[in-house]
Formats: C-alpha cells, structure tokens, sequence
C-alpha cells in the first residue's frame, strides 16, 4: 500500500506546482497498488490548496483513487510517538505531517510513503531507525 504524503498529493490537484508532471508520470507507474492517506496529510493538502477549484480536484482525486484513510489505532499512544519522533528530528523543523508518516510506516512495514520531500531520502528514519521505504 501506497501512503500518499503531502507533495504529491499537491503536485496532482496543482497543475502549476513544479511537482506537477513528475507527480503524474509516476501516479501512472503506481495505479497497480492500493493507496492511503493519514489525516495530517489531508489538512495540510488543504492548506495548500485553498480554492474551490483545487479542493474539488482534490476530493475528485481521492475518489478517484479510492484512497484509503489510514485507521489510527490508540490515537493517544500515536500521538506520543510522533511528538517524539519530532523531537529527535527537531534540528531539520519536520512537520507533523512528516512524523506521522514515518511514525505510520513504522507501524506498518508494508506502507511506502510516496513524498518528494527530500529529507525522507536523506535525513528522516523510523522511529526504529531503518529507512522509510518510499514509493518512488
């Protein structure tokens, strides 16, 4: 399953953004998989993508898709375990959005976090240390 991070998900309902062609391109190569998104992510979608327009788009894309909402498990433990992820990485300012991927992709080995933020490649980790596998 394909955990859907914020970029991409911009990148798709933005045709001006400079993610646009790439996050296309490589939606065709995953169509294959099942996809999800966690609710950070959503909020920050909509932050990003203010208009009606976008927003439309953005409810289209995710029918489209039928993207899944993660399931929060102990919401309360979750959110500790992010807040402390937070705090290891607090020297590169990661978002919670960022920290709920990598604290939800450590919970579940199967997810790849689809992102083009670059610190998933070069800086951030699972809480347990081991690369965030990422879908592209």
């Amino acid at each position: 399953m394909i955990l859907i991070a914020t970029t991409p998900l911009v990148a798709l309902c933005d045709s001006s953004d400079s993610q646009h062609r790439a996050a296309v391109r490589h939606l065709d190569s995953l169509l294959k998989h099942e996809f999800a998104i966690c609710d950070a992510v959503l909020t920050e979608a909509c932050f990003h993508l203010p208009h009606r327009a976008e927003r439309l788009r953005l409810r289209a894309l995710l029918h489209e898709l039928s993207v899944h909402p993660l399931p929060m498990t102990d919401e309360g433990a979750f959110w500790v375990e992010v807040l402390d992820w937070l705090a290891k990485y607090a020297d590169h300012e990661p978002d919670w959005a960022d920290g709920c991927l990598a604290v939800l992709s450590g919970r579940d080995k199967a997810l790849k976090v689809w992102t083009y933020d670059r610190e998933f490649r070069t800086t951030w980790r699972r809480p347990d240390g081991k690369a965030i596998p990422l879908a592209v």
